[in-house]
């Protein structure tokens, strides 16, 4: 029910912030991203990084008569980690909403831009599992169900296609509290998207 209540909220900002957006005659730009996680667990022991999955969706909101903007996100991310020396991993997927602000560079007229960007996020876990020598098991008891963070980075606009480099770091724990040991949400991820 908690998560609900977050989920909700989250989803009820970003209308607001929508509207807001258009009442100030500044429409947003959408846009699909799609790329590689290299995900694993801080402060854990006996770990090392594993690659999934992250994509989704997004909307760029321009703050007029500056290179700024937001860019709130819903995106799909697998994260965890592989087990050092065995084939064991654990994996844990999260719906992930990240709130960026973004600051571009470059001269106007220009197709070519820097950006850089930072921002929270919030992940609600959907899928977790551990997985040794082919065998998968559920390990929804294990993982927490919700993840909270920061997002840092920074990317290259060209035209209409975008491509970047983020660093997610959770500040919350990934385990339950009868599994954790302060291992927290640690994340490298590539990722190309497109403008409409």
């Amino acid at each position: 029910m908690k998560n609900k209540i977050t989920i909700l909220s989250l989803v009820t900002g970003v209308i607001l912030l929508f509207s807001a957006t258009v009442q100030a005659q500044v429409l947003p730009k959408f846009g699909i991203k799609a790329g590689l996680n290299y995900s694993t667990f801080n402060n854990a022991d006996g770990v090392e990084y594993k690659a999934g999955f992250l994509g989704g969706v997004y909307a760029n909101i321009n703050i007029p008569g500056s290179p700024a903007a937001i860019q709130p996100e819903l995106l799909y991310a697998q994260y965890g980690a592989n087990a050092e020396g065995t084939d064991g991993k654990l994996s844990v997927d999260y719906i992930q909403i990240p709130v960026l602000a973004k600051f571009g560079f470059g001269a106007p007229g220009v197709n070519i831009k820097p950006e850089v960007f930072f921002g929270p996020y919030a992940g609600f876990t959907i899928n977790s599992e551990l997985e040794d020598a082919g065998f998968a098991v559920d390990a929804d008891e294990v993982f927490k169900n919700s993840d909270f963070g920061v997002v840092v980075g920074a990317g290259l606009q060209v035209s209409k296609l975008n491509v970047e480099l983020r660093y997610t770091a959770g500040l919350t724990d990934v385990f339950e509290d009868a599994y954790a040991d302060g291992e927290k949400n640690g994340a490298f991820a590539l990722a190309v998207g497109i403008n409409f």
